[in-house]
């Protein structure tokens, strides 16, 4: 989301404005102490990702190890 309208190496804040904030405290939306699939999920429902989008993420983003 940052390389949408990142081309150079100055960063100010409004190179920003697609990134989500997220909370990650226990008042958070998202159940945190989940697997990572089943955070991804969350995440996928609270952006209202549709099937074509997920499928993307997960053929181009690799889970950590």
């Amino acid at each position: 989301m940052l390389g949408i309208l990142k081309i150079t190496q100055h960063n100010p804040a409004p190179k920003w404005k697609y990134v989500p904030l997220q909370d990650f405290t226990s008042d958070s939306d998202i159940d945190w102490s989940q697997s990572v699939a089943d955070i991804d999920r969350q995440l996928y429902a609270k952006y209202g990702l549709d099937d074509e989008e997920i499928q993307f993420i997960e053929s181009h983003v690799k889970e950590m190890d």
